[in-house]
């Protein structure tokens, strides 16, 4: 096996492009005989067939050549080194076949050979060899520049991807301790029903997880389902105390959405606002479809926060900006994530322009 390495390349391109050369060429090569050859008294016909034939095995040769160089993964000066190899020995054998032909058919007069007549016979020979050699090179450029293109692109693409799933399994295992805790508290209590929902709803939301482990759209309903499996177990946790109320326009859940958007928003109200309360504490969830943009906005009445830069300041805010970056890599910067403080409400509000998301889907 050879060890060069091999890219794809679109050999129906290539020949499309290598008889169009040569097509050119020689009806460039005919005009030009046509013109000056009657004004010295000779017949064009058998130079027209001498060049034909000369251009055929010149199509021929250089066709196999390109076809099987093309394919090679090698620098333009490797390439040009190769292509020479084996060029320069056609140049040399075409030039003597050519003078013959045209001695023997076309200048039939005359006998002998000279000198300026042969050195005119080489240059002739070489120009469209020349011609060919510097297009292919133009053209192997061309597509190791494009696939060098391609080759960034795929490993940027891999990893968006591979971030993308860093952040999503970034699964907050305050979460999970607590369920577990909530879980072994009803069953102490011989709460079995209480304990049975628990789990059920836990179920619901890992499935939910684990379904959507890549970043395609899902539909909007769906994630807010999962939402609610979320808010269901933290309401076994909190009991009464913990209210959840729903706004959802029927426009906007006709959309599709990335998987677990609200769910950083909803863990962040639980641990900032609902923990930190000893009285009634309220979620509300706000699902909007304004203009051409679908808006997510989850509120609490939580503490008043410190905004710095429309940032909240608490100790950590890790699931936030793991949720921000996510929006950056999924909508190249156009999705917004912003927070608002008014009195006792605290709000994380998602902004994702529709066209961005029918794009994705």
């Amino acid at each position: 096996m050879s060890s060069v390495a091999r890219f794809e390349v679109d050999k129906e391109r290539f020949w499309y492009w290598h008889l169009l050369f040569w097509l050119i060429y020689l009806l460039i090569k005919f005009i030009h005989l046509a013109v000056l050859v009657p004004l010295e008294n000779r017949t064009v016909f058998p130079y027209l067939m001498i060049y034909a034939l000369i251009s055929l095995v010149n199509f021929v040769v250089t066709g196999y050549l390109g076809q099987k160089e093309l394919g090679l993964n090698i620098s333009i000066q490797q390439q040009a080194l190769r292509l020479a190899y084996w060029l320069i020995p056609l140049w040399l054998v075409l030039t003597p076949v050519r003078q013959h032909l045209m001695l023997t058919y076309a200048f039939m007069q005359i006998q002998t050979e000279s000198v300026l007549r042969y050195a005119l016979a080489f240059n002739l020979v070489l120009l469209p060899i020349a011609g060919w050699f510097a297009l292919f090179l133009v053209y192997k450029a061309n597509l190791l520049n494009r696939a060098q293109f391609r080759q960034q692109q795929e490993l940027a693409r891999q990893a968006r991807i591979a971030r993308l799933k860093v952040l999503r399994y970034q699964l907050n295992p305050h979460f999970m301790f607590n369920t577990l805790n909530a879980l072994n508290s009803l069953i102490v209590q011989h709460k079995g029903l209480d304990a049975e929902n628990l789990i059920l709803q836990l179920s619901t939301f890992l499935r939910h997880s684990l379904k959507n482990h890549t970043e395609h759209l899902i539909p909007l309903k769906e994630e807010l389902d999962a939402l609610a499996s979320y808010l269901a177990i933290q309401q076994v946790r909190f009991g009464e105390r913990l209210q959840v109320n729903w706004q959802l326009d029927e426009q906007a859940l006709q959309q599709k959405v990335p998987p677990l958007l609200l769910q950083p928003l909803a863990e962040n109200a639980i641990k900032y606002a609902v923990s930190e309360l000893k009285g009634h504490a309220c979620i509300d969830i706000e699902v909007s479809q304004e203009s051409s943009v679908l808006v997510l906005k989850l509120s609490d009445n939580g503490p008043g926060t410190q905004l710095a830069a429309g940032w909240p300041q608490q100790a950590s805010f890790g699931s936030l900006h793991n949720l921000a970056e996510r929006l950056s890599l999924l909508f190249h910067g156009k999705a917004s994530l912003s927070f608002s403080q008014q009195q006792d409400k605290f709000t994380g509000q998602i902004s994702l322009p529709l066209e961005l998301l029918h794009a994705a889907d």
